[in-house]
Protein backbone atom coordinates (compact mmCIF):
# COMPACT_ATOMS: atom_id res chain seq x y z
CA UNK A 1 0.00 0.00 0.00
CA UNK A 2 2.84 2.35 0.88
CA UNK A 3 4.55 1.66 -2.48
CA UNK A 4 1.30 2.32 -4.30
CA UNK A 5 0.89 5.69 -2.57
CA UNK A 6 4.49 6.63 -3.36
CA UNK A 7 4.08 5.64 -7.03
CA UNK A 8 0.83 7.59 -7.23
CA UNK A 9 2.47 10.67 -5.72
CA UNK A 10 5.39 10.39 -8.13
CA UNK A 11 3.05 10.01 -11.09
CA UNK A 12 0.93 12.96 -9.94
CA UNK A 13 4.06 15.08 -9.46
CA UNK A 14 5.28 14.25 -12.98
CA UNK A 15 1.90 15.11 -14.50
CA UNK A 16 1.64 18.33 -12.51
CA UNK A 17 5.19 19.31 -13.46
CA UNK A 18 4.43 18.64 -17.12
CA UNK A 19 1.22 20.68 -16.92
CA UNK A 20 2.91 23.66 -15.27
CA UNK A 21 5.96 23.50 -17.56
CA UNK A 22 3.97 23.42 -20.80
CA UNK A 23 1.63 26.19 -19.59
CA UNK A 24 4.57 28.34 -18.56
CA UNK A 25 6.87 27.81 -21.53
CA UNK A 26 4.20 27.30 -24.21
CA UNK A 27 2.26 30.24 -22.74
CA UNK A 28 -0.50 30.36 -25.40
CA UNK A 29 -1.57 33.93 -24.51
CA UNK A 30 1.81 35.26 -23.32
CA UNK A 31 0.57 35.55 -19.75
CA UNK A 32 3.89 34.63 -18.17
CA UNK A 33 6.24 36.21 -20.70
CA UNK A 34 5.79 39.95 -21.16
CA UNK A 35 7.03 42.05 -24.04
CA UNK A 36 5.38 40.33 -27.02
CA UNK A 37 2.71 43.02 -27.34
CA UNK A 38 5.35 45.73 -26.98
CA UNK A 39 7.32 44.13 -29.80
CA UNK A 40 4.28 44.36 -32.08
CA UNK A 41 3.69 47.97 -31.05
CA UNK A 42 7.34 48.85 -31.69
CA UNK A 43 7.12 47.40 -35.20
CA UNK A 44 3.97 49.39 -35.94
CA UNK A 45 5.53 52.53 -34.46
CA UNK A 46 8.32 52.28 -37.04
CA UNK A 47 5.66 52.40 -39.77
CA UNK A 48 5.87 48.68 -40.54
CA UNK A 49 3.19 46.03 -40.46
CA UNK A 50 3.63 43.22 -37.92
CA UNK A 51 3.40 39.76 -39.52
CA UNK A 52 3.70 36.33 -37.91
CA UNK A 53 1.61 37.38 -34.92
CA UNK A 54 -0.05 34.88 -32.60
CA UNK A 55 -0.68 34.13 -28.93
CA UNK A 56 -0.82 37.62 -27.47
CA UNK A 57 -3.09 39.69 -25.27
CA UNK A 58 -4.97 41.97 -27.65
CA UNK A 59 -5.99 44.28 -24.79
CA UNK A 60 -2.42 44.81 -23.67
CA UNK A 61 -1.48 45.53 -27.28
CA UNK A 62 -4.09 48.32 -27.39
CA UNK A 63 -2.52 49.85 -24.31
CA UNK A 64 0.94 49.67 -25.89
CA UNK A 65 -0.28 51.21 -29.14
CA UNK A 66 -2.24 54.00 -27.48
CA UNK A 67 0.74 54.84 -25.27
CA UNK A 68 2.73 55.56 -28.44
CA UNK A 69 0.18 57.75 -30.20
CA UNK A 70 1.47 61.27 -30.89
CA UNK A 71 -1.57 62.88 -32.53
CA UNK A 72 -5.33 62.56 -32.35
CA UNK A 73 -6.95 60.16 -34.80
CA UNK A 74 -9.75 61.34 -37.04
CA UNK A 75 -11.60 58.04 -36.80
CA UNK A 76 -11.48 55.38 -34.11
CA UNK A 77 -12.85 51.85 -34.51
CA UNK A 78 -13.96 50.13 -31.32
CA UNK A 79 -15.32 46.64 -31.76
CA UNK A 80 -14.62 42.93 -31.84
CA UNK A 81 -12.93 40.67 -34.38
CA UNK A 82 -15.98 41.40 -36.55
CA UNK A 83 -14.76 45.00 -37.05
CA UNK A 84 -11.06 44.24 -37.05
CA UNK A 85 -10.77 44.39 -40.86
CA UNK A 86 -11.98 48.00 -41.10
CA UNK A 87 -8.93 49.91 -42.27
CA UNK A 88 -7.81 53.35 -43.34
CA UNK A 89 -8.03 52.60 -47.06
CA UNK A 90 -11.79 53.16 -46.78
CA UNK A 91 -11.38 56.73 -45.52
CA UNK A 92 -9.35 58.97 -47.78
CA UNK A 93 -6.99 61.41 -46.08
CA UNK A 94 -8.19 60.44 -42.62
CA UNK A 95 -6.10 59.07 -39.80
CA UNK A 96 -7.91 55.95 -38.68
CA UNK A 97 -6.94 53.69 -35.80
CA UNK A 98 -8.62 50.35 -35.25
CA UNK A 99 -8.58 49.29 -31.59
CA UNK A 100 -10.89 46.29 -31.99
CA UNK A 101 -10.30 43.25 -29.76
CA UNK A 102 -11.69 39.74 -30.11
CA UNK A 103 -14.88 39.10 -28.16
CA UNK A 104 -15.23 42.76 -27.23
CA UNK A 105 -17.49 43.60 -24.31
CA UNK A 106 -18.77 46.90 -22.93
CA UNK A 107 -15.86 46.91 -20.48
CA UNK A 108 -13.39 46.86 -23.40
CA UNK A 109 -15.09 49.82 -25.07
CA UNK A 110 -15.04 51.83 -21.86
CA UNK A 111 -11.43 50.94 -21.00
CA UNK A 112 -10.03 51.78 -24.45
CA UNK A 113 -12.04 55.00 -24.66
CA UNK A 114 -10.75 55.95 -21.22
CA UNK A 115 -7.14 55.55 -22.36
CA UNK A 116 -7.69 58.03 -25.18
CA UNK A 117 -9.47 60.40 -22.82
CA UNK A 118 -6.69 60.24 -20.23
CA UNK A 119 -4.12 60.91 -22.94
CA UNK A 120 -6.20 63.83 -24.30
CA UNK A 121 -6.30 62.13 -27.70
CA UNK A 122 -10.05 61.72 -28.26
CA UNK A 123 -10.91 61.37 -31.97
CA UNK A 124 -13.37 63.31 -34.10
CA UNK A 125 -15.42 60.22 -34.90
CA UNK A 126 -15.92 56.77 -33.38
CA UNK A 127 -17.40 53.79 -35.16
CA UNK A 128 -18.65 51.42 -32.47
CA UNK A 129 -19.04 47.77 -33.43
CA UNK A 130 -22.23 46.34 -31.94
CA UNK A 131 -22.30 42.57 -31.47
CA UNK A 132 -25.28 40.45 -30.32
CA UNK A 133 -23.47 39.42 -27.15
CA UNK A 134 -22.73 43.00 -26.12
CA UNK A 135 -25.87 43.23 -23.97
CA UNK A 136 -25.72 39.64 -22.70
CA UNK A 137 -24.62 39.60 -19.06
CA UNK A 138 -23.89 35.88 -19.50
CA UNK A 139 -21.61 36.33 -22.51
CA UNK A 140 -18.66 34.75 -20.67
CA UNK A 141 -16.25 37.49 -21.79
CA UNK A 142 -13.53 38.00 -19.22
CA UNK A 143 -10.58 39.09 -21.32
CA UNK A 144 -11.38 42.75 -20.60
CA UNK A 145 -9.82 42.24 -17.16
CA UNK A 146 -6.42 42.97 -18.71
CA UNK A 147 -7.70 46.58 -18.83
CA UNK A 148 -9.70 46.59 -15.62
CA UNK A 149 -7.72 49.52 -14.24
CA UNK A 150 -8.78 51.69 -17.18
CA UNK A 151 -12.35 50.42 -17.03
CA UNK A 152 -12.80 51.35 -13.39
CA UNK A 153 -11.03 54.66 -13.96
CA UNK A 154 -13.90 55.70 -16.26
CA UNK A 155 -16.19 55.51 -13.22
CA UNK A 156 -13.58 57.14 -10.94
CA UNK A 157 -13.15 53.89 -9.06
CA UNK A 158 -10.10 51.86 -8.12
CA UNK A 159 -9.81 48.09 -8.00
CA UNK A 160 -7.43 45.52 -6.62
CA UNK A 161 -5.43 43.83 -9.34
CA UNK A 162 -5.91 40.09 -9.56
CA UNK A 163 -3.24 39.43 -12.17
CA UNK A 164 -1.44 36.97 -9.89
CA UNK A 165 -4.61 34.98 -9.33
CA UNK A 166 -5.27 34.87 -13.07
CA UNK A 167 -1.75 33.64 -13.76
CA UNK A 168 -2.02 30.96 -11.10
CA UNK A 169 -5.34 29.82 -12.53
CA UNK A 170 -3.87 29.46 -16.03
CA UNK A 171 -0.77 27.73 -14.74
CA UNK A 172 -2.92 24.79 -13.62
CA UNK A 173 -5.46 24.96 -16.45
CA UNK A 174 -5.92 21.91 -18.69
CA UNK A 175 -7.56 23.99 -21.43
CA UNK A 176 -4.60 26.39 -21.36
CA UNK A 177 -2.35 23.31 -21.53
CA UNK A 178 -3.92 22.29 -24.85
CA UNK A 179 -3.35 25.72 -26.38
CA UNK A 180 0.16 26.04 -24.94
CA UNK A 181 1.14 22.60 -26.19
CA UNK A 182 0.32 23.67 -29.74
CA UNK A 183 2.36 26.84 -29.30
CA UNK A 184 5.42 25.13 -27.84
CA UNK A 185 7.11 23.91 -31.08
CA UNK A 186 7.11 27.37 -32.66
CA UNK A 187 8.47 28.89 -29.46
CA UNK A 188 11.23 26.28 -29.16
CA UNK A 189 12.20 26.83 -32.81
CA UNK A 190 12.06 30.61 -32.42
CA UNK A 191 9.34 31.01 -35.04
CA UNK A 192 6.72 32.76 -32.94
CA UNK A 193 8.11 36.30 -32.87
CA UNK A 194 6.40 39.12 -34.81
CA UNK A 195 8.17 40.09 -38.02
CA UNK A 196 8.27 43.59 -39.61
CA UNK A 197 6.75 43.65 -43.09
CA UNK A 198 6.10 46.21 -45.79
CA UNK A 199 3.34 44.00 -47.15
CA UNK A 200 -0.27 44.22 -46.07
CA UNK A 201 -1.09 40.64 -46.96
CA UNK A 202 1.24 37.89 -45.78
CA UNK A 203 1.27 34.15 -45.22
CA UNK A 204 0.36 34.77 -41.59
CA UNK A 205 -2.08 37.06 -39.81
CA UNK A 206 -0.74 40.61 -39.93
CA UNK A 207 -1.38 43.63 -37.76
CA UNK A 208 -1.37 46.72 -39.97
CA UNK A 209 0.02 50.09 -38.99
CA UNK A 210 -3.49 51.46 -38.42
CA UNK A 211 -4.27 48.67 -35.94
CA UNK A 212 -6.48 46.72 -38.33
CA UNK A 213 -5.90 43.09 -39.25
CA UNK A 214 -5.38 41.07 -42.40
CA UNK A 215 -5.90 37.32 -42.28
CA UNK A 216 -3.39 34.67 -43.24
CA UNK A 217 -3.14 33.58 -46.87
CA UNK A 218 -4.83 30.26 -46.10
CA UNK A 219 -7.79 31.94 -44.38
CA UNK A 220 -8.18 34.55 -47.12
CA UNK A 221 -8.36 31.85 -49.77
CA UNK A 222 -10.93 29.67 -48.01
CA UNK A 223 -13.34 27.99 -50.42
CA UNK A 224 -17.09 28.68 -50.36
CA UNK A 225 -17.62 25.02 -49.48
CA UNK A 226 -15.42 25.37 -46.41
CA UNK A 227 -17.12 28.63 -45.46
CA UNK A 228 -20.51 26.94 -45.56
CA UNK A 229 -19.22 23.91 -43.67
CA UNK A 230 -17.72 26.23 -41.08
CA UNK A 231 -21.06 28.00 -40.69
CA UNK A 232 -22.80 24.65 -40.20
CA UNK A 233 -20.25 23.65 -37.56
CA UNK A 234 -20.68 27.04 -35.88
CA UNK A 235 -24.34 26.37 -35.12
CA UNK A 236 -24.02 22.71 -34.12
CA UNK A 237 -23.16 23.61 -30.54
CA UNK A 238 -23.55 26.79 -28.51
CA UNK A 239 -23.40 29.98 -30.54
CA UNK A 240 -20.53 32.17 -29.42
CA UNK A 241 -21.39 34.26 -26.36
CA UNK A 242 -25.17 34.36 -26.90
CA UNK A 243 -26.07 31.22 -24.98
CA UNK A 244 -28.10 32.03 -21.88
CA UNK A 245 -28.96 35.38 -23.44
CA UNK A 246 -32.38 35.81 -21.89
CA UNK A 247 -32.74 39.56 -21.50
CA UNK A 248 -30.98 42.74 -22.54
CA UNK A 249 -28.98 43.53 -19.43
CA UNK A 250 -30.11 46.77 -17.73
CA UNK A 251 -26.64 47.11 -16.20
CA UNK A 252 -24.83 46.84 -19.54
CA UNK A 253 -27.38 49.06 -21.24
CA UNK A 254 -26.80 51.72 -18.57
CA UNK A 255 -23.03 51.57 -19.06
CA UNK A 256 -23.50 51.64 -22.83
CA UNK A 257 -25.68 54.73 -22.54
CA UNK A 258 -23.18 56.38 -20.19
CA UNK A 259 -20.38 55.74 -22.70
CA UNK A 260 -22.32 57.01 -25.72
CA UNK A 261 -23.45 60.13 -23.88
CA UNK A 262 -19.87 60.74 -22.71
CA UNK A 263 -18.57 60.45 -26.27
CA UNK A 264 -21.16 62.83 -27.66
CA UNK A 265 -20.63 65.32 -24.83
CA UNK A 266 -17.01 65.52 -25.98
CA UNK A 267 -18.07 66.44 -29.50
CA UNK A 268 -17.42 63.01 -30.99
CA UNK A 269 -19.53 61.96 -33.97
CA UNK A 270 -20.72 58.46 -33.11
CA UNK A 271 -21.76 55.69 -35.50
CA UNK A 272 -22.76 52.06 -34.94
CA UNK A 273 -21.53 49.20 -37.12
CA UNK A 274 -23.48 45.93 -37.12
CA UNK A 275 -21.63 43.12 -38.89
CA UNK A 276 -23.88 40.45 -40.42
CA UNK A 277 -23.82 36.73 -39.75
CA UNK A 278 -23.55 34.03 -42.42
CA UNK A 279 -27.11 33.31 -43.71
CA UNK A 280 -27.14 29.83 -42.12
CA UNK A 281 -26.09 31.23 -38.76
CA UNK A 282 -28.58 34.08 -38.88
CA UNK A 283 -31.39 31.63 -39.67
CA UNK A 284 -30.49 29.77 -36.47
CA UNK A 285 -30.36 33.00 -34.47
CA UNK A 286 -33.72 34.12 -35.87
CA UNK A 287 -35.27 30.84 -34.81
CA UNK A 288 -33.69 30.23 -31.40
CA UNK A 289 -32.29 33.56 -30.16
CA UNK A 290 -35.13 36.07 -30.41
CA UNK A 291 -33.47 38.39 -27.93
CA UNK A 292 -30.76 39.09 -30.53
CA UNK A 293 -33.45 40.46 -32.85
CA UNK A 294 -34.83 42.51 -29.97
CA UNK A 295 -31.34 43.84 -29.37
CA UNK A 296 -31.00 45.06 -32.95
CA UNK A 297 -34.39 46.79 -32.75
CA UNK A 298 -33.35 48.41 -29.49
CA UNK A 299 -30.08 49.65 -31.01
CA UNK A 300 -31.92 51.01 -34.04
CA UNK A 301 -34.32 52.92 -31.81
CA UNK A 302 -31.49 54.17 -29.58
CA UNK A 303 -29.55 55.41 -32.60
CA UNK A 304 -32.60 57.20 -33.99
CA UNK A 305 -33.26 58.91 -30.66
CA UNK A 306 -29.66 60.03 -30.24
CA UNK A 307 -28.76 61.11 -33.78
CA UNK A 308 -26.39 58.17 -34.35
CA UNK A 309 -25.87 56.65 -37.79
CA UNK A 310 -26.09 52.87 -38.20
CA UNK A 311 -24.09 50.86 -40.70
CA UNK A 312 -25.13 47.27 -41.44
CA UNK A 313 -27.30 44.69 -39.73
CA UNK A 314 -26.97 41.26 -38.13
CA UNK A 315 -29.31 40.09 -40.92
CA UNK A 316 -27.34 39.46 -44.15
CA UNK A 317 -30.51 39.46 -46.27
CA UNK A 318 -31.38 42.97 -45.12
CA UNK A 319 -28.11 44.28 -46.55
CA UNK A 320 -28.09 41.90 -49.54
CA UNK A 321 -25.07 39.82 -48.50
CA UNK A 322 -24.93 36.12 -49.38
CA UNK A 323 -22.57 33.34 -48.28
CA UNK A 324 -19.81 34.57 -50.61
CA UNK A 325 -19.38 37.60 -48.36
CA UNK A 326 -18.01 35.64 -45.40
CA UNK A 327 -14.84 33.94 -44.22
CA UNK A 328 -16.79 31.80 -41.74
CA UNK A 329 -20.02 31.85 -39.76
CA UNK A 330 -19.49 35.27 -38.18
CA UNK A 331 -16.65 37.14 -39.93
CA UNK A 332 -17.32 39.23 -43.03
CA UNK A 333 -14.95 39.59 -45.95
CA UNK A 334 -13.48 42.97 -46.84
CA UNK A 335 -15.90 43.38 -49.77
CA UNK A 336 -18.83 42.99 -47.35
CA UNK A 337 -17.44 45.61 -44.98
CA UNK A 338 -16.79 47.95 -47.88
CA UNK A 339 -20.37 47.54 -49.09
CA UNK A 340 -21.79 48.20 -45.62
CA UNK A 341 -19.72 51.35 -45.19
CA UNK A 342 -20.57 52.37 -48.75
CA UNK A 343 -17.00 53.39 -49.53
CA UNK A 344 -14.54 52.83 -52.32
CA UNK A 345 -10.80 52.37 -52.04
CA UNK A 346 -8.65 55.03 -53.67
CA UNK A 347 -5.30 53.27 -54.06
CA UNK A 348 -3.96 55.30 -51.17
CA UNK A 349 -3.86 52.58 -48.55
CA UNK A 350 -2.46 53.91 -45.25
CA UNK A 351 -1.15 57.09 -46.92
CA UNK A 352 -2.75 59.22 -44.25
CA UNK A 353 -1.05 57.46 -41.36
CA UNK A 354 2.44 58.85 -41.85
CA UNK A 355 3.30 58.21 -38.21
CA UNK A 356 1.50 57.72 -34.93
Amino acid sequence: MKKFIIKTLIFATVILTLLISVNYWGDAANIFHTGYERNIANIIYTNKNAANISNYDERILQRELINKIKSKPDILILGSSRTMLINSSYFENKKLINNSVSGASIEDFIAIYQMYKTKDMLPKKIILGIDPWLFNENNGQKRWRSLKKEYYSFFNKTTDEDILNNKTEQLFSFSYFQSSLRSLPAIVLGKSNPIPSNEIYNETNTKIIDGSLTYSEKYRNVSIENVNNGAKDYIVDKIYSIENFNIISPKILKEFDDLCKEMQSNGIELSFFLAPYHPLVYAKIKKDYKVVLEGEKMISKYADQNNIRIFGSFNPIKIEIDNTGFYDGMHSKEKTIQKILDVRTHNNVYKSLGNW
